[in-house]
């Protein structure tokens, strides 16, 4: 894991439901939007198909791509390219990913997940093992999240996260995990909040130890690639640990917004996504 030369692209890989939108926020103020290419986050497969189908040469404009996809966007890209990814402990990913769906109607699992209860929905969603899936390049056409998930999966993931990523953050250490994007990429991080947050869900304490047990065994690949994940995080933020104090400082402070601050700040961050979506689609047009 080494820092990034100013000619290297990003590759933000968005687990979904990790703080990735959150991260990609604050990714759109760190980099010109007009060099961003966002992968629809709604659409994602017909968005991550589109970028697919675009001739290399209309992607050497590009700094960062980022979004949800599968390892393995660099084998098309002419510039060397660094990986950046959040993982989240799987039981409450999967805990969030059903409250989410239950209350947001354009998501594609809405229909479903209004319907079931959390046990049910777990028991029954083709989408477990997400992280280890996309982690590991997994492609069943454009769908990339269905299907099984295998022991050859998980080493494949396991290898791309060593070999392959810069940064392999943690949402339940969010605040580190910036810390580590301010060393390595030279971010600067003045300001961030949250975002896409579900406020009606459940901590994961509360939710019966037999459902979180089912959870642990439906989703037993991302629990143990989580576990190695933790490990990777912890070996690089030891390898940096008289900074990680400071910076915690400058992170926290990044957070003290005034309400009329972070009312300018949601405004603003708004103003860039949009920039960076609307660039995105007329580059694969």
């Amino acid at each position: 894991m080494t820092n990034q030369s100013t000619d290297d692209v990003i590759i933000f890989l968005h687990l979904p439901k990790c703080g990735g939108t959150t991260l990609n926020r604050l990714i759109e103020w760190e980099y010109n939007p007009l060099e961003i290419f966002s992968v629809d986050p709604s659409f994602f497969r017909w968005s991550y198909w589109r970028l697919a189908k675009t001739p290399v040469e209309r992607l050497k404009r590009i700094r960062v791509f980022k979004g949800h996809m599968p390892f393995g966007l660099h084998k098309r890209l002419s510039r060397p390219a660094k990986y950046i990814t959040v993982l989240r402990e799987p039981i409450d990913r999967a805990i969030s990913s059903y409250y989410y769906a239950q209350s947001y109607k354009l998501d594609p699992q809405h229909r479903m997940a209004s319907k079931m209860s959390l046990e049910e929905y777990i028991r029954t969603t083709p989408k477990e093992n997400v992280q280890t899936k996309l982690l590991a390049g997994y492609t069943n056409g454009y769908d990339f999240l269905s299907g099984e998930c295998t022991p050859a999966m998980l080493e494949t993931a396991k290898r791309n996260l060593s070999q392959s990523f810069s940064l392999i953050g943690l949402t339940e250490r969010f605040d580190e995990s910036l810390v580590l994007a301010k060393i390595m990429f030279g971010w600067h991080i003045r300001q961030y909040a949250n975002f896409n947050v579900t406020p009606t869900r459940p901590k994961k304490e509360s939710v019966a130890p037999a459902v979180r047990e089912l959870v642990a065994e439906r989703y037993r690949y991302d629990v143990q690639l989580y576990e190695y994940a933790e490990q990777l995080f912890n070996e690089t933020l030891s390898k940096y640990a008289a900074r990680v104090p400071v910076e915690l400082d400058t992170i926290r402070s990044a957070r003290a917004m005034s309400q009329s601050q972070a009312m300018y700040y949601r405004f603003a961050s708004g103003a860039r996504k949009a920039i960076s979506r609307a660039n995105s689609a007329l580059l694969t047009i």
